[in-house]
């Protein structure tokens, strides 16, 4: 068989298998699907449906009292967003291909590059879900509200501001095309993210309790957030104060493992698991270089951030038709004078936070985008 049609028969396998591990792997991608919140589906954009304060007065009724207003609030936002659509070629180098001299290396061969390109597609986004920073991928909208680089409608700024309510108001970066409100008065039509001031190691356990009981206040599910993700040196601070806190030191009676954690198999010895929340560690808000760190805009590190998560309050929007879809292989050097069989995987996704007021993050200082 000829590498063109081996590679277009089995390279979709090869990405499929991948796209299995990708789900598994990520914490919040494995929580979403978990919970149903990764979405196939189609269409010109994707559109979020948010329930707002109020609807309608509730009227008390008394003898002298009969009469019921019938004044309807605007009660449903429909917030849009566009897709984010990415291509990735999957190159087959003649010069590769004419040297070997067994089927065998012909295979070998063809899902090494393959797997190669679906390393590198699932990593550029998972780098931008969690840091924002990825300028080939900057249609896909991020968990970091401190950037502001994005380039699809309804994500041009990151979900989680680094920043309190009344500032976030203030700085008016709005979030799927809907302006940043902190009502403290009627606590109508608010749309702001939770934020604290908190650092692992130090209390941070403290911090994130207050975060999560605010946060969950504001959810409908009766979960909550249940998972946080934050950089290795982070993680392991965390794990820190946990354990001091059962063994007697700490502030906050954190380390929770119930039986059913067990066996149900949130208790993994990578994780750490307080009040409810698992704690996962995420090497791309770990590192040292500016790529490959957790920052503003600006420039700012963002060094003791930790996502605070509701994924019953997330989606991972899919195209059906683009779901890491394998294009048939074709010799470039016919057509385009690459020497080389190329196939393209394409991907249309997007991702995009349905209630900010249910999700939050926790670093040491509030920081501008």
């Amino acid at each position: 068989m000829a590498l063109l049609e081996y590679a277009t028969l089995t390279v979709p396998d090869v990405v499929k298998k991948s796209v299995v591990s990708f789900y598994n792997r990520d914490p919040l991608l494995k929580a979403l699907q978990s919970r149903m919140q990764v979405k196939r589906s189609g269409g010109t954009q994707v559109r979020v449906v948010r329930v707002k304060s109020g609807h309608s007065d509730v009227t008390e009724i008394n003898e002298t009292n009969l009469s019921v207003p019938l004044a309807k609030r605007e009660t449903l936002s429909a917030m849009t967003g566009d897709w984010a659509k990415y291509i990735k070629p999957v190159i087959l180098p003649h010069i590769d291909r004419d040297r070997m001299s067994s089927k065998e290396e012909v295979k070998r061969f063809v899902q090494d590059e393959s797997n190669a390109a679906m390393q590198a597609l699932r990593n550029d986004v998972s780098r931008q879900i969690y840091l924002g920073n990825m300028t080939t991928l900057a249609g896909l909208g991020t968990l970091n509200g401190g950037r502001t680089t994005g380039t699809a409608s309804g994500f041009t700024n990151g979900a989680l501001a680094w920043r309190t309510p009344a500032n976030q108001a203030v700085d008016a970066l709005a979030y799927l095309n809907e302006t940043r409100v902190n009502d403290t008065t009627n606590f109508v039509d608010n749309w702001f993210n939770q934020f604290a001031i908190g650092e692992p190691g130090s209390n941070f356990l403290d911090a994130a309790q207050k975060l999560k009981i605010t946060a969950d206040s504001y959810a409908e599910d009766e979960e909550g957030i249940a998972l946080a993700v934050c950089g290795i040196a982070s993680h392991v601070d965390i794990g820190d104060e946990t354990r001091g806190a059962i063994g007697g030191g700490g502030g906050t009676a954190g380390l929770t493992y119930s039986v059913s954690d067990i066996t149900s198999g949130k208790a993994l010895p990578t994780v750490h698991m307080a009040n409810g929340v698992q704690y996962h560690a995420n090497r791309w808000m770990s590192g040292a270089a500016a790529t490959r760190t957790l920052r503003s805009t600006s420039g700012t590190a963002i060094d003791h951030g930790v996502y605070m998560l509701n994924p019953n309050t997330i989606e991972y929007w899919v195209n059906a038709n683009n779901d890491f879809r394998v294009t048939k292989f074709s010799d470039h050097l016919e057509t385009s004078n690459v020497d080389a069989d190329v196939g393209y995987i394409i991907l249309e996704v997007q991702l995009a936070v349905t209630n900010l007021m249910a999700n939050g993050c926790i670093n040491n200082t509030e920081v501008t985008a």
